[in-house]
């Protein structure tokens, strides 16, 4: 697995980007597909038919990358998750474009 995590410096509110991409979450022992609904450095919007609650911590892979994050909000299917360290714009287009 690649480490899709930048350097700490990016910028603290880049822009969201549009997606549809699936990924696996791992947390608490159990494994979900899930999909991200969009995208920026520091976090993403997903969808997921039994969500992680507030708070869990995830580690998401897709397209041999992972990163680790938390849950930061859930509202029925979709949540949102902030990541432990900033995604490098490179594991962002990989994420988006699907590799």
């Amino acid at each position: 697995m690649t480490d899709l995590t930048g350097a700490a410096g990016e910028r603290r509110h880049d822009p969201r980007r549009k997606m549809f991409g699936p990924v696996a979450l791992r947390f608490g022992g159990m494994v979900a597909r899930a999909h991200f609904l969009d995208l920026s450095c520091l976090g993403a919007l997903a969808h997921c038919e039994t969500p992680p609650g507030a708070g869990a911590y995830l580690i998401i892979e897709a397209e041999g990358m992972q990163a680790s994050g938390r849950v930061i909000w859930v509202n029925g299917k979709r949540f949102g998750i902030q990541f432990n360290q900033p995604l490098t714009r490179h594991a962002m287009d990989v994420w988006i474009e699907g590799g």
